[in-house]
């Protein structure tokens, strides 16, 4: 793939500029506002989606279970596909529930042997939880770790650089452009200079 290959998916476009953006609120500009619940944001946590969702998304989690079945996987991909739109249209792009099932859809991207995709997911749903919790809760930076340790299982040299310079201004933010982490992908991001 080449080094400025995008992923079009139903946020729109991933690239390094969705966390180049600033604003002088935030610090980014990036998504716009994740809306959680008001009790979720006091308490900490993430709501559960809508009990007359919970079928359809329990539905799409059981394919999770081992063995892992690549027609049952299709199809929850599928499902999750169809709630991602159905939350987008009712609730918005960045609302909590909305963003759950776009988490969804990144592990079953990881499930389908898709580490790019997967990290991509992550990466985008960082900059949502960042949007809500901030750089320092645990829920962005546990989707900022899940973004990274899929990106590890990206073999395909040139998709790894790119996906890398991807990920380094989301962990600039996250973790600091000194921290171990920032400095592995760096290195990864960096052109070889094997000719």
């Amino acid at each position: 793939m080449s080094p400025d290959h995008t992923l079009y998916a139903p946020w729109g476009v991933v690239t390094p500029h969705f966390w180049q953006q600033t604003n002088a609120t935030t610090g980014l500009a990036a998504p716009a506002a994740v809306t959680p619940l008001p009790e979720a944001k006091s308490q900490g946590e993430i709501p559960a989606p809508p009990a007359e969702y919970q079928q359809r998304i329990t539905a799409v989690t059981a394919a999770f279970a081992p063995p892992v079945d690549a027609q049952r996987l299709a199809s929850a991909n599928l499902e999750a596909e169809k709630l991602d739109e159905e939350f987008t249209a009712l609730y918005g792009a960045s609302h909590s529930y909305t963003v759950q099932v776009r988490e969804l859809r990144g592990w079953i991207a990881h499930l389908m042997d898709q580490p790019a995709v997967a990290a991509r997911w992550y990466l985008h749903t960082t900059g949502l939880q960042m949007q809500v919790w901030g750089a320092a809760h645990e829920i962005t930076r546990a989707s900022a770790d899940r973004a990274v340790q899929h990106w590890r299982g990206v073999t395909d040299s040139a998709e790894r650089r790119s996906l890398a310079t991807e990920l380094l201004p989301m962990l600039a933010t996250i973790t600091g452009d000194h921290s171990e982490v920032y400095q592995t992908v760096r290195r990864a991001a960096a052109p070889s200079s094997v000719g």
